[in-house]
């Protein structure tokens, strides 16, 4: 928070126990993420939503046009005054003083600050509300990378219930479009809306693919599956990252919640150990989205399909994870792209075609689209794991994607221009060194290695590494994962 403005007290604190305050007014709410949709339920409830004439960001790129029929305008683009209009800032703490800056330079008839305090205990007060409905015990609630589609680890256990007609209803949480791809047989619920609260309140079991605070409180009887997203000794998480302790704290605070893990990796139930300080139980079934590199299927020809990339070419996709600095990571994406085609098709003997995939941390900049000319943006295709299947070749840099691709048995590239770098910012379980896939620290080091490739050596190398760290990955973990809930369900674990 910006201390000065704090001190000069040109704004208030909003005070959820005299939300009464704000019926009658002309409200715009600034923020349409989290804060502000969460806000938006909450005003809803006390009908006070007739009162909101729009939403207000900073960037509309990275947000939604309308929510609830409500506008979402940029600023940069408001053209009315808003002298007659009460202003609520529900962003989050960290950007919360530059904007209350900037609405200094318009007159405004009253100024608000939501704060984490009041988002806490605006959920609270549903959740006491909600815990009064009974809970079905058959209902399953899905969050994947909060709200972002239908994909990771809960599409494939979404799928092996789905399939196998498990006696269960599947609840999914979205945000904006991301909902389009998730199947008619599962329930869809929008981020933060009352019926998401009440959806999730009267689940027997959520699942999510992340660690946060997602799922706020918890009922007695519900029961937690985490899945996670990563595995392998790469990149550090969660307590490996930070030595301070409110924010360790938190971390131990938020998956203690949490009655099972899932892990694709014998290594990875050290981690939740030890960065993720989770006590409770770790089931080594393996990643349920890896399942889909065991078995037979037709996505490889579904995604040339839909891209229309002819049978006698193959794919190398190149997928780099984002810097903390998030605008810089488009520094380091510097291939030159045409080479690496050339060397792919000296080294392997076969004529290929580029796909590229960035971070979705890094979608709303704008960047991606048309990067690499010639290259395919698959940037926003909604699964990863199936253009894993389809490709061919991987190169990335420090992506935990590695572990998945490389199960089966397929070339990794890692281009490091950054090594030093990013070791210091962010820091890996296990020394690059001793990870088993080709690297380079320059783009023409990148050329020979790729022309040079010794495929023996690699496998054999591969081999070594997912012996040490235990691999579970075997195409029977969303199988596992299914069973493991009808006997939560049926309380038989």
């Amino acid at each position: 928070m910006n201390a000065g403005i704090l001190s000069e007290g040109k704004y208030e604190v909003l005070d959820i126990d005299n939300i009464e305050k704000l019926r009658n007014k002309k409200i715009i709410i600034y923020g349409a993420g989290a804060y502000g949709n969460k806000l938006y339920t909450f005003l809803k409830r006390k009908g006070l939503n007739q009162y909101i004439t729009s939403f207000l960001v900073s960037d509309k790129k990275a947000n939604p046009h309308i929510i609830d029929g409500i506008p979402v305008k940029e600023i940069t683009e408001l053209e009315e005054s808003l002298e007659e209009y009460t202003v609520l800032v529900a962003i989050g703490s960290v950007h919360s003083g530059e904007v209350i800056s900037l609405l200094q330079d318009h007159i405004v008839k009253g100024l608000y600050c939501v704060t984490k305090k009041f988002i806490e205990k605006m959920e609270q007060k549903i959740f006491d509300e909600m815990k009064n409905f009974p809970l079905e015990q058959n209902k399953i609630f899905i969050s994947c990378y909060e709200g972002m589609g239908y994909r990771c680890n809960c599409k494939y256990i979404s799928e092996k219930l789905l399939q196998d007609r498990y006696p269960v209803k599947i609840v999914w949480a979205v945000k904006d479009t991301y909902g389009l791809d998730v199947p008619d047989q599962i329930k869809k619920v929008t981020l933060y809306t009352e019926e998401y609260y009440k959806e999730l309140y009267t689940s027997k079991i959520c699942i999510t693919n992340n660690t946060n605070q997602l799922f706020g409180e918890k009922r007695n009887d519900q029961y937690y599956i985490n899945t996670w997203h990563g595995f392998g000794p790469f990149k550090k998480v969660q307590a490996s990252l930070s030595s301070n302790k409110k924010r360790r704290d938190e971390i131990k605070e938020v998956n203690s919640k949490y009655d099972l893990f899932l892990t694709g990796s014998t290594f990875y139930s050290q981690v939740y150990r030890e960065s993720f300080f989770y006590e409770g139980e770790i089931y080594e079934c393996g990643a349920p989205r890896n399942d889909v590199f065991f078995m037979n299927n037709t996505i490889k020809d579904s995604v040339y399909k839909k891209f229309g990339i002819s049978s006698c070419r193959k794919i190398v996709l190149y997928a780099p994870t984002f810097r903390s600095d998030g605008e810089k990571s488009f520094d380091y994406y510097d291939l030159d792209m045409p080479d690496i085609l050339k060397a792919l098709n000296t080294g392997f003997g076969s004529e290929y075609v580029l796909m590229y995939r960035f971070h979705h941390h890094l979608y709303a900049m704008g960047k991606c689209q048309g990067y690499y000319e010639g290259g395919i943006d698959v940037t926003y295709y909604p699964d990863i794991q199936e253009l894993l299947v389809a490709a061919d070749v991987v190169i990335t840099d420090y992506s935990s994607l590695m572990w998945d691709f490389s199960l089966q048995r397929k070339p990794v590239f890692l281009y490091q221009n950054d090594e030093e770098d990013y070791r210091d910012d962010r820091g890996f379980y296990c020394p690059v060194s001793q990870w088993p896939y080709p690297r380079a620290h320059s783009k023409e080091e990148l050329i020979t290695i790729i022309k040079n490739f010794d495929n023996e050596k690699y496998i054999h190398d591969l081999n070594a590494f997912l012996e040490k760290y235990g691999s579970c990955d075997d195409g029977r973990a969303s199988e596992r994962t299914a069973e493991k809930i009808m006997e939560i369900i049926n309380g038989t674990p």
